[in-house]
């Protein structure tokens, strides 16, 4: 459908001699050239329907074009609309900014041997777009109006098709240099991290310090220490530690959770992590156990615990289970596990990202 070429457009002059320079905004250029036949079959298609092209290449990042024949949106309608779209969203924390233009060529003038014909209509973004986790697709709604793109006078249909080149820049971070030896590095004595919290845990489930509380739960029985369960859960610190019975007794019973359930969260309590069974990618058992976890930890008042287990939630999230998800996220408190949800409801209700034009 087109041709992609790639060219490095940062040059690099010589340095300076005095103290260092400073490449401003070195960049990669790419060209890729879509041409789009039988545009009288695809016209009609509906406003927000787009034909697409292939995927090319620029600063080893792969994109593509978006032509919206019948209008971005109803405002928009009577002009037609070119976007911009990375195949892959950047990491989360990576984004770079590019700037982009769409050219409309009549390839039965040739103007360049290599230009693929004459320049009849060109607009390019009047700032640099931002593409980041949030924002994959930027473009321009109001191209040109339809009727002025149709029309003999600017001569962009032949043969029923048209053929537009977009020409991408994408910026690269700016980059310093200094001139001379850089200094010597100091020598420091590497500490290592603070071990005081392992050693801690380490000497309570060694068996030295004695258990002094039962837990039972369904038909199993759980030893551990009340100081430790206090120390991780207000939840445990008052039912231990308060004015009832709990606290003078040596044995309690958990009639909330199920004995799988709660021999995770113990197992949380004292190495800081669940159990590999806790925490299986698939199948319904394990999504179970995520909710019950989740549940569990919310009870307890485990607010790291509980989003370990509103991540874990988050990979069952599906077209099925969305809404209860969602609700289970809302009605314990977890913004981040509801708008996890919604956001994938939005993205299920609409193809590609919107961000306001450039």
């Amino acid at each position: 459908m087109g041709s992609c070429v790639s060219v490095n457009d940062g040059g690099g002059g010589e340095e300076a001699a005095v103290s260092g320079s400073v490449n401003e905004e070195p960049r990669v250029t790419g060209v890729h050239q879509f041409t789009i036949r039988q545009y009288s079959t695809i016209k009609g298609k509906g406003v927000g329907k787009s034909v697409l092209s292939r995927n090319f290449t620029v600063a080893g990042r792969s994109w593509f074009i978006r032509f919206y024949p019948d209008g971005y949106n109803g405002t928009t309608a009577d002009h037609v609309a070119f976007f911009l779209q990375s195949l892959h969203r950047p990491r989360f924390g990576s984004a770079y900014n590019v700037e982009f233009s769409f050219t409309l060529l009549n390839p039965n003038i040739v103007a360049d041997a290599d230009a693929g014909g004459a320049v009849v209509h060109n607009v390019r973004c009047e700032h640099p777009c931002r593409f980041d986790n949030h924002h994959s697709s930027w473009g321009i709604r109001k191209y040109i109006p339809r009727e002025q793109l149709e029309g003999a006078a600017l001569g962009a249909i032949h043969d029923d098709s048209l053929t537009v080149r977009c020409t991408v820049h994408v910026i690269q971070r700016r980059r310093s240099r200094r001139a001379g030896p850089r200094p010597a590095a100091r020598v420091g004595i590497q500490v290592p991290p603070s071990c005081h919290a392992k050693n801690a845990m380490h000497f309570l489930l060694s068996g030295d310090a004695p258990f002094d509380l039962e837990i039972h739960v369904g038909d199993t029985t759980f030893r551990a220490h009340r100081l430790v369960l206090a120390g991780q859960s207000p939840y445990f610190r008052t039912l231990l530690y308060g004015g009832g019975s709990e606290a003078s007794s040596p044995r309690i019973t958990i009639h909330e959770r199920s004995p799988e359930a709660f021999g995770a969260v113990l197992h949380y309590i004292y190495h800081d992590s669940l159990p590999k069974e806790a925490t299986k990618r698939q199948g319904r058992k394990a999504a179970a156990m995520a909710r019950e976890l989740f549940e569990a930890a919310d009870m307890y008042a485990m607010e790291r615990l509980k989003l370990i287990c509103a991540n874990t939630l988050s990979r069952f999230v599906n077209d099925d289970t969305a809404s209860s998800i969602m609700e289970l996220g809302r009605v314990h408190s977890c913004d981040a596990l509801t708008k996890t949800c919604q956001n994938y409801m939005i993205r299920r209700r609409i193809s590609t990202i919107t961000p306001l034009a450039c």
